[in-house]
């Protein structure tokens, strides 16, 4: 079933080549000018799941046929990876940074203060602190990537269900 729902194309390869290369620029640049390419991959790779995937996936679920501009190139399958890379990040930001804001309330507001006499410290941390939007961000970026991607595959699976049986329905079988 999931194989059903996810089908590459030559957009989706050069999408992913188009960012691949914009990478491999930035590292190769910030390798000759800066001795933190390590940190460089890193971040780029946090980037890359933080902020590209949740909203491909999304984009591939559910606007894989969406024309957003018109024209960028002659070539149309380049044209279809700008649009998707575009609404990809559009889609990741939109989601991300409200979950941000739903982690930041919920580990300052919602407990793990310390009972010191001296105002005390918040144990579980805070988002802010973490750099989540660059991918230097703990188990909490990561978890609302599973949490935007499992809730768009889960779904568009109970959408796909609904339509099977209700198209069984019809059909009398």
């Amino acid at each position: 079933m999931i194989k059903e729902l996810f089908q590459f194309g030559k957009a989706d390869a050069l999408m992913w080549a188009g960012v691949g290369i914009f990478s491999l620029i930035l590292i190769i640049a910030f390798a000759i000018f800066s001795s933190s390419e390590g940190l460089l991959l890193k971040d780029l790779f946090g980037l890359a799941i933080v902020l590209i995937l949740p909203g491909y996936v999304i984009v591939k679920l559910y606007l894989d046929k969406v024309q957003i501009s018109e024209n960028l190139t002659q070539n149309p399958d380049v044209n279809q990876a700008i649009d998707k890379l575009i609404m990809s990040i559009g889609i990741s930001v939109a989601c991300i940074i409200p979950l941000n804001f739903v982690w930041n309330y919920l580990l300052t507001m919602g407990g793990g203060e310390e009972g010191s006499t001296q105002g005390g410290g918040n144990l579980w941390g805070n988002v802010d602190e973490e750099l989540i939007y660059t991918g230097s961000a703990s188990w909490r970026a990561l978890f609302t990537v599973i949490l935007v991607v499992g809730v768009a595959v889960g779904v568009k699976i109970y959408q796909l269900r609904f339509k099977n049986r209700r198209d069984h329905v019809e059909t009398g079988q």
